[in-house]
């Protein structure tokens, strides 16, 4: 049971609001997929734009319900050899948890289960891990809560924490990690410990700047995330002022947001 809750509370926020954006940007986001990863190939690095290409990809999945633009990627990406193996594996990964959050929302445990199993064993392979690699790595042991039994839970809760305070040793100016440690800990139920960090962790997240603006190889993705978090923290405490000022500060800086957008009706 501990499990299910923790699951549920994290893909709601997750994906539940990207599935609704999906159906908004579907005609758009297919045609932009064959430019840049298709036609375009010869004129782009195996890396380039990366995750924007995974994100139109997960778009697509979870307006089709399906998965086939994100295997269309992991094959294009492993067919390829870069400069940076270890970054090549990080985006293989990334690719694998949206499969995996996409087969939870589609019932699909057989898909599920492989893509979140691949996605972990690929990072856990990469040998000097970053703060981004734990950080990732946190999250997808996040949603393997699915698939253990209830024997496993517990190790599998110990092995987070672990990988959450590796994420921080190595660079504790890395939002991701921060975010991960916040939103893990924010859909744990407060009877088994949950909830008496992830304001702090999130609070973090948000404070601290994006050092990957100048790279489109790198990862960007999160910020928007922890601030449909906090504000739902908030929100479920009661602390509804803070809850309007971060969700101010929120439309401000991501004005487009499905995700922001959804918390209007609270104000």
């Amino acid at each position: 049971m501990k499990t299910l809750i923790i699951l549920y509370g994290f893909l709601t926020l997750q994906t539940c609001n990207q599935n609704q954006n999906a159906e908004k940007t579907n005609s758009i986001y297919p045609l932009e997929y064959r430019q840049t990863v298709t036609t375009n190939a010869k004129q782009d690095t195996i890396l380039n734009n990366i995750q924007k290409k995974i994100t139109v990809a997960s778009y697509d999945g979870f307006a089709k319900r399906d998965t086939q633009k994100l295997d269309e990627i992991e094959v294009f990406l492993k067919s390829n050899k870069t400069g940076n193996e270890n970054l090549k594996k990080y985006w293989i990964a990334y690719i694998n948890y949206y499969k995996t959050i996409i087969a939870l929302q589609t019932g699909n445990k057989a898909v599920g289960e492989k893509s979140n199993k691949k996605g972990i064993a690929v990072l856990e392979s990469i040998a000097n891990k970053n703060s981004e690699d734990y950080a990732l790595l946190a999250l997808s042991k996040g949603l393997s809560y699915s698939y253990a039994s209830g024997m496993e839970a517990p190790a599998i809760s110990n092995e987070i924490k672990k990988l959450i305070e590796k994420g921080i040793t190595a660079d504790n100016s890395n939002f991701r990690v921060h975010y991960a440690q916040g939103s893990l800990d924010l859909y744990t139920p407060k009877e088994y410990g949950g909830g008496a960090i992830a304001e702090n962790a999130l609070l973090k997240a948000i404070d601290l700047p994006e050092k990957n603006t100048d790279n489109s190889q790198l990862p960007s993705w999160g910020k928007e995330e922890a601030y449909g978090a906090i504000i739902g923290f908030y929100l479920r405490e009661d602390k509804k002022d803070k809850a309007k000022t971060h969700f101010d500060q929120a439309k401000k800086l991501f004005p487009d947001s499905y995700v922001i957008q959804t918390y209007q009706r609270n104000f």
